[in-house]
């Protein structure tokens, strides 16, 4: 079977260099005879034309298995991001308050990562159904967990509004065309944390009271 082995190493040929053989191939063989006149190539094709065509076939059919494989791969990832992105939605259709207040902190840090526990209930739940995204690989421990820093992911941040949060009653709209809570959303978004929150931040400012 030593010809499979010598496909398969074929295979492993560079994309780039089998790219190269199927244009040089190509042009000596199907380049009109003027031109190859005109690049002193004339006499190559008559004595090498077999050699040409066999290297144009062989390149030019790895070449044609490189670019279905590659395009599946691209038509794969396509389908998965989608179906990724709809379980998302379909989940954020159904959250509950617990889950709605910890993505009620993005808004009360005005940012898109946040440090939190990650043995929390609702914190591992939105994590598992990827709303939320690991942002890093360490993180600390705490008396409410294991703390690392989380984000929301591409799919969250297109869909998260103050309306699916329960914040929709207390939104007023600015003239800059932006929105903001009124001073009762304030009170009732601050009333409805999370209640590990309190001891998190409790921990954050002893660790960084230490710190000085």
């Amino acid at each position: 079977m030593e010809w499979i082995s010598r496909i398969a190493d074929l295979a492993k040929v560079p994309t780039r260099l089998v790219a190269v053989l199927v244009f040089a191939s190509g042009l000596l063989l199907f380049l009109p005879l003027p031109w190859l006149e005109r690049l002193a190539l004339a006499q190559l094709r008559e004595d090498f034309a077999p050699y040409a065509g066999i290297i144009f076939v062989v390149s030019i059919s790895l070449l044609a298995v490189e670019v279905g494989i590659w395009s599946y791969g691209k038509a794969r990832s396509h389908h998965r991001r989608k179906a990724a992105e709809t379980a998302v939605q379909d989940f954020m259709l159904q959250l509950d308050g617990a889950e709605k207040a910890v993505l009620r902190e993005f808004f009360i840090a005005g940012a898109k990562s946040l440090r939190l526990p990650l043995e929390q209930p609702a914190v591992a739940s939105l994590l598992n159904a990827g709303v939320l995204v690991r942002a890093a690989s360490s993180g600390i421990r705490t008396t409410v967990g294991s703390v690392f820093s989380v984000s929301l992911s591409n799919p969250t941040q297109e869909l998260l509004s103050p309306t699916l949060v329960d914040l929709g009653p207390f939104v007023v709209h600015t003239d800059d065309g932006k929105w903001d809570l009124t001073e009762d959303g304030r009170a009732w978004l601050m009333a409805n944390r999370p209640h590990f929150m309190g001891e998190l931040e409790r921990h954050f400012a002893l660790f960084e009271e230490r710190m000085w």
